[in-house]
């Protein structure tokens, strides 16, 4: 028995009890057989790309209506489009015009699994024939033009993941490719569950048919962890390339603070990561914004929004190392 396919079996055992978040017992049926797992030739979409820039994000938008210069260092630079439900397709359609018009890859975030919060169906959308109806309406807005779909943060690591939302993960991812498009299955981040028991939910959730997975979406861990558990994690799902969000990892995960019990909300210490650019290293595609800088996490850490924060954005500037000292002088006078 080789290392991976022992790393690869104790994830299995250590997820025996899928579904229990939810009250349903696991379909073991499903736990594939690691040496028969036949995985579709990568297409590699980074390869020779040029990232698209939205010029049509929140942040863009309020930085036009208050001349709102210090935003460059966001604005000026590639990041996802989140469709959050439905009602977010319209903008799809003349997305990808103008990306294929300039050259540039459009990414992507779909995010409208059923039960998306594990809130007894709150989020998301309301049933599996909404969600189908959902991904053909996305098909149908991206057209022709293939993009780079970050496929549903947090579905295949959240406590109500089971067997049945990985058929619904497989059928998305399906749907997405055969239509042209390269499909990254969320796996949440390096401190949340183990490779070996992410590897046996991604296999259930169609990662053998999608280009790879995404690493730290939303979230702060640094890119020098996450690489180094996305490398674990492709090692047990067939080589697959990965992502890496560092939209607001410049400064790593925030310290546990016993007087605030949602540091993890809106932190007082955080930095734009590393810019969004191609990677030649093994297995790493590309660092990509995918949760939109300037985005607030809730009303927590003194926000009152879950949209875009000025103070948000200008923190995440003034403290990014990586940028000349007067762009985050001018975020650090606006805040």
């Amino acid at each position: 028995m080789t290392g991976r396919y022992r790393r690869l079996v104790a994830g299995m055992v250590t997820i025996a009890a899928l579904g229990v978040g939810c009250g349903r017992q696991p379909d073991t049926s499903l736990h594939p057989d690691p040496p028969n797992i036949r995985y579709a030739p990568l297409r590699h979409p980074f390869h020779d790309a040029t990232l698209y820039v939205d010029t049509n994000t929140a942040t863009t938008r309020w930085q036009k209506a208050h001349g709102a210069d210090w935003l460059d260092p966001i604005t000026s630079r590639p990041q996802a489009r989140w469709i959050n439900s439905p009602r977010d397709l319209a903008g799809v359609p003349r997305m990808v015009t103008r990306a294929k018009d300039r050259g540039e890859l459009p990414v992507f975030v779909a995010y409208y699994i059923p039960n998306r919060g594990c809130t007894d169906f709150k989020q998301g959308a309301p049933d599996a024939a909404a969600y189908d109806a959902y991904l053909r309406d996305l098909v149908d807005a991206l057209g022709a033009v293939s993009s780079v779909i970050v496929l549903e943060p947090d579905a295949a690591t959240a406590d109500c993941y089971n067997a049945g939302r990985g058929k619904l993960l497989a059928r998305a991812v399906k749907a997405l490719t055969s239509a042209g498009h390269s499909v990254y299955l969320d796996a949440g981040h390096s401190r949340w569950r183990s490779p070996g028991e992410i590897a046996t939910r991604l296999l259930q959730s169609g990662i053998a048919d999608a280009e790879g997975f995404a690493v730290n979406v939303a979230n702060r861990q640094t890119t020098t962890d996450s690489y180094r558990w996305g490398l674990e994690l492709s090692d047990l799902v067939g080589d697959r390339d990965f992502i890496i969000d560092t939209s607001r990892n410049g400064s790593g995960p925030p310290p546990d603070d016993p007087g605030r019990d949602d540091e993890w909300c809106n932190p007082r210490r955080q930095a734009l990561g590393a810019p969004p650019q191609i990677t030649h290293r093994p297995h790493l595609a590309a660092l990509l914004w995918i949760k939109a800088p300037g985005e607030s996490d809730g009303k927590c850490g003194g926000e009152h929004t879950y949209l875009f924060s000025p103070t948000q954005a200008s923190n995440l500037i003034a403290a990014a190392r990586w940028l000349p000292q007067a762009e985050r002088a001018a975020a650090r006078s606006a805040s």
